[in-house]
């Protein structure tokens, strides 16, 4: 089986589609995906001194932002209402996501927190967000919440974002197969397919008979 890295910030407009359309893709791909949530922020500022986010301040460019998601959106079937919050505060969620990757349960909290924000307007980031996302996958919101405030938890955030700058991640959705890095929703069928080959490069390799012993 495949293996790739899923890297998002829940602030990332375009990552909706990623994250409405991914399992499915994954699934028929045959490959496993790691959900790994990481702040963008503090790398755009590190790589190119971006204290905002690329749309923000540039009217058209966020004009055809939204009008490109709509389309997109459209294309491949994935609900879209836009937001009323925009761009949201995602620090506190992006702690839960950490905290939810640690514990195996990141895909599914992440799933519904983008669905509560694309469908039903409960914007990222806000309380009511994040205890309906928690109260749906049967976690006490306010035990959750506190543990995802630890500094064990906010070390580990910092950690996956650097080691996202690492990889040379710049943009979410990103996804990597070992060093190589995939950028944007619209290379997701790529990435995926790229995982799939490494994998079964690797079982064809291991599945070669040795050659002869040396004389």
């Amino acid at each position: 089986m495949g293996r790739m890295t899923f890297w998002f910030e829940y602030g990332s407009t375009y990552t909706w589609l990623s994250v409405s359309r991914l399992p499915r893709l994954a699934e028929a791909a045959g490959v496993q995906v790691e959900w790994r949530p990481f702040l963008l922020g503090p790398i755009l500022k590190h790589q190119v001194g971006m204290e905002r986010g690329p749309f923000l301040g540039h009217a058209p460019k966020l004009k055809y932002m939204w009008r490109d998601l709509e389309r997109r959106a459209a294309v491949h079937g994935v609900p879209y209402r836009r937001p009323s919050v925009y761009p949201p505060n995602t620090l506190l969620t992006a702690r839960v996501g950490t905290l939810a990757s640690a514990q195996g349960w990141c895909e599914a909290f992440t799933r519904e927190v983008f669905r509560l924000h694309w469908t039903e307007d409960v914007a990222i980031g806000t309380d009511d967000n994040l205890k309906r996302a928690l109260a749906a996958l049967g976690r006490d919101p306010e035990q959750t919440m506190l543990a995802a405030q630890s500094d064990s938890t906010k070390q580990l955030l910092r950690a996956i974002t650097d080691a996202a700058e690492a990889l040379g991640v710049f943009g979410s959705p990103s996804f990597t197969i070992g060093d190589e890095l995939f950028w944007g929703d619209d290379r997701l069928e790529d990435a995926l397919a790229f995982a799939a080959d490494a994998a079964a490069r690797g079982a064809a390799a291991s599945a070669s008979p040795a050659g002869p012993p040396a004389a």
